[in-house]
């Protein structure tokens, strides 16, 4: 067994500036490297998941409150992983619990191969509590584990810049999943057949990195009672009982109430890109597409449309399916028949799909997660999303062909001058779309098909893909810089300060979140970000601080706490679905608030522990 770490010296009795090297000259340089890859592998995994709330929504059409079982499968699994995971370390030392929580990763991501087949909401959900139950083994070791691997009075910075590894992960997992599953155009996709490829390359990561460290040498290090800021550590203060220091207990109300709000925000990000960012303007298109090709110069896969024009249709703009169906099938307008005729004849292979009246009628011609469902009413629903997503493919595929106007199809019906204008211009691109959707607009009336805002002028919204690149290098991307910045600036400041002064800042930025006020709500999204970066492991570290042989025990419970990112979300899911997705952040709003509270509580909590009872 390794000895305790103590506190780093040089020869001169000054202290080490080494961050990773101990007092009695033991360097753990390499395996702080090794544990980073740990940290970098959840990042991944949990920055994939941010993507599948929108995903499900479009998919299994379910509302974003129901999405949040997305979350609540992977916290409960950190939930009830937990206090085993502290167990297993104590039995089986650091490396004993590593190597069980990368065999549950692993078991968690090949998984999803045979979930895929499966389709329905349950198996993708039962996958994704697997995984997290090898991730919290994984967090459970290696967040005291990092805080070992050196000199004890540098052990926050220890975490924070291994937490930055997390952030790097976080970065890659959107890229990595919206690869597959998030649409690059106006377009959703509703298909889950390629969910598992992502899932496929972690389980075949995992599996290397299993054997990488079942070959290393990863020293069972234990830790000592700190000095603690109040002055010399007594006796009666090392063994004063676990649930009687305040500064812990609070820690994991602290904890529960950042994973809260991290996850709240981080899930619902490509939602409010979606649905609560301005429109764009030809040249700010111009430089998000711009952005786009430059990603994909160094990123694999195809190309990622970063951009549609607003005017395509979607599917919230079919009001009324059956009557405009109907109208298709057999207009009884001979002015408009031309028109629905030759829509009609655009969706030759589907037209008995769409003409079918209930679920009875098409009962084998639907994929939709059945044993996710409960009456023949929610059936039904599966059936007009389904006709919905096809008739939107084709419509929108028809408005950006020129082939769509033609004098004697239109004879009958009298075209809006905006239309007439962009006729004679001969449009192509998103001046097309435009043209045609304005031409769709005045052949069916507004009961059946929604009315567009933006035909007036060429204005564009941002992909989901593109919202997924948008969290990946510009969200995460500054979560990252905060994490760096915060490991440098957590060695001049005290921590407990830190994370009072963060907490006000993200409380700051979610009012302007909520308030409507265009791209400045968003850049208060994006700011976030950075203010959340060193919230995790400083509230970690504050918790654990000064616990000695307890350290282990403790993790576990300040672990157990993620259960806030299971619960909170749907609320949060909740609030968006009755107020609208800007008032959904509220509830990581009230989470910042707490953070803060805790953080300027935290010296005069730690004092009073230092106390004898």
């Amino acid at each position: 067994m390794i000895a305790p770490t103590q506190p780093s010296q040089s020869r001169s009795g000054t202290k080490s500036t080494s961050l990773f090297r101990t007092a009695d000259g033991k360097n753990y340089a390499f395996v702080f490297t090794m544990v980073t890859l740990l940290f970098l592998l959840w990042g991944v995994c949990n920055g994939m998941i941010d993507i599948l709330n929108k995903h499900f929504q479009d998919s299994l059409q379910i509302n974003k409150m129901q999405s949040a079982f997305v979350q609540f499968a992977n916290y409960m699994g950190y939930f009830f992983m937990a206090i085993p995971s502290g167990i297993l370390a104590r039995r089986y030392g650091y490396k004993g619990a590593i190597l069980i929580g990368l065999f549950l990763v692993a078991l968690g991501a090949f998984w999803f191969i045979p979930a895929t087949h499966i389709g329905t909401y349950w198996s993708f959900l039962l996958g994704l509590f697997i995984l997290a139950t090898g991730l919290t083994c994984l967090e459970t070791v290696a967040n005291p584990y990092a805080t070992l691997l050196g000199p004890p009075e540098s052990g926050t910075v220890r975490i924070n810049f291994a937490q930055s590894g997390n952030g790097v992960g976080w970065m890659i997992g959107p890229v990595l999943g919206g690869m597959f599953v998030l649409s690059s155009t106006g377009v959703a996709n509703t298909s889950n057949a390629d969910l598992y490829k992502p899932y496929l390359i972690i389980g075949i990561i995992v599996t290397l990195l299993f054997l990488a460290f079942l070959v290393s040498n990863v020293p069972d290090l234990q830790n000592i009672e700190e000095t603690k800021v109040a002055g010399p550590v007594t006796a009666a203060t090392a063994v004063k009982p676990l649930f009687k220091r305040w500064h812990f207990i609070l820690a994991i109300a602290a904890q529960f109430f950042y994973v809260a709000a991290q996850t709240g925000v981080f899930s619902y990000f490509v939602n409010y890109i979606s649905s609560d960012t301005p429109v764009l303007t030809q040249s700010g298109a111009k430089t998000f597409s711009g952005l786009g090709r430059g990603l994909d110069v160094i990123l694999p896969g195809p190309p990622c449309g970063m951009t549609y024009p607003a005017a395509m249709l979607s599917a919230g703009d079919i009001t009324d399916v059956s009557a405009f169906v109907a109208k298709l099938q057999n207009d009884s307008d001979a002015k408009t028949r031309p028109v629905s005729d030759y829509l009609w004849s655009q969706f030759s292979t589907n037209q008995m799909f769409l003409a079918a009246p209930s679920f009875v009628a098409l009962a084998g011609q639907i994929n939709a997660p059945y044993a996710d469902k409960v009456s023949a009413a929610d059936l039904d629903a599966d059936i007009i999303q389904k006709k919905k997503d096809i008739l939107v493919q084709g419509l929108n595929q028809v408005f950006q062909s020129s082939a769509f106007f033609a004098d004697q199809r239109f004879a009958g019906v009298v075209l809006p001058d905006n239309a007439r204008q962009l006729i004679g211009q001969n449009p192509n691109g998103e001046q097309l779309i435009r043209l045609n959707r304005g031409l769709f607009e005045s052949v069916y009336p507004a009961d059946q098909i929604k009315r567009s805002p933006y035909l007036q002028a060429a204005v564009y919204r941002i992909t989901d893909q593109g919202a997924g690149r948008l969290l990946s290098f510009g969200a995460f991307g500054l979560f990252l810089l905060g994490r760096f910045t915060g490991s440098f600036a957590l060695r001049r400041f005290k921590a407990h300060l830190m994370l009072a002064l963060y907490g006000v800042l993200s409380l700051i930025s979610m009012v302007l979140v909520m308030a409507p006020l265009g791209w400045i709500s968003v850049g208060g999204l994006f700011a976030s970000f950075f203010f959340m970066s060193i919230m995790y492991p400083t509230i970690f570290s504050l918790g654990i601080h000064g616990l000695g042989e307890q350290t282990k025990r403790a993790s576990s419970f300040i672990v157990m706490a993620i259960v806030g990112g299971a619960i909170m979300p749907l609320f949060m899911g909740w609030l968006a679905d009755q107020w609208g997705m800007r008032f959904g952040f509220f509830m990581p709003l009230l989470c910042f608030a707490i953070i803060a509270l805790y953080g300027l509580s935290w010296k005069v909590l730690e004092a009073h522990d230092s106390k004898v009872a």
